[in-house]
């Protein structure tokens, strides 16, 4: 029972981060249980662990991961909800899903992190190659949110990095690039 709870919990928020002492104390279950659990789900190919990219390996290690499922087909039967994206109020986390799927397709689990600041500031996706090249992500459902002063600071570290948007309803002209699903 707690292990399909854990399953509803992270269905209901992928893309998101996961901190598992707060899973921990939500389903009143030790760390360790939980950890094990994330183990078993990774290991079956019900959600991926997506980490983040630093420039130091430490901190790359000991920050929290965002979570994805590998098949949304089952994220949807864990929220109980099948109704067409244009109506759900978690359609840019199920976009964001969709798109991580095709990432990992394309270029594998192993090229994929994400990008955060202490601040907030963060970039979906980075698809990275060896010679720590590569591309940046950003996914909106609706491109008029995106907000270019939001992602200097990724644009400025990460040069080699070109940071295109992905958006299910491309109207802004006036974005980097948008590429529309």
């Amino acid at each position: 029972a707690k292990f399909f709870q854990l399953a509803r919990l992270l269905a209901d928020q992928v893309g998101g981060l996961v901190n598992q002492n707060e899973l921990s104390n939500t389903l009143q279950l030790a760390v360790g249980t939980i950890e094990n659990y994330l183990y078993l789900m990774q290991k079956t190919f019900i959600v991926q662990l997506v980490t983040p990219k630093f420039g130091n390996l430490r901190k790359e290690l000991t920050k929290m991961p965002k979570m994805f499922f590998n098949d949304t087909g089952l994220r949807n039967a864990l929220t109980n909800n099948f109704t067409s994206i244009e109506d759900r109020a978690d359609k840019g986390n199920l976009l964001e899903n969709v798109v991580y799927t095709r990432l990992r397709k394309l270029y594998g689990v192993d090229a994929l992190r994400y990008w955060r600041t202490a601040d907030g500031n963060e970039v979906d996706f980075i698809v990275e190659n060896k010679l720590n090249e590569g591309f940046a992500y950003e996914v909106k459902y609706n491109d008029a949110l995106y907000k270019p002063s939001k992602y200097k600071k990724f644009v400025e570290g990460y040069p080699t990095f070109p940071l295109q948007i992905v958006s299910m309803q491309a109207k802004n002209s006036n974005t980097i690039e948008t590429i529309r699903l």
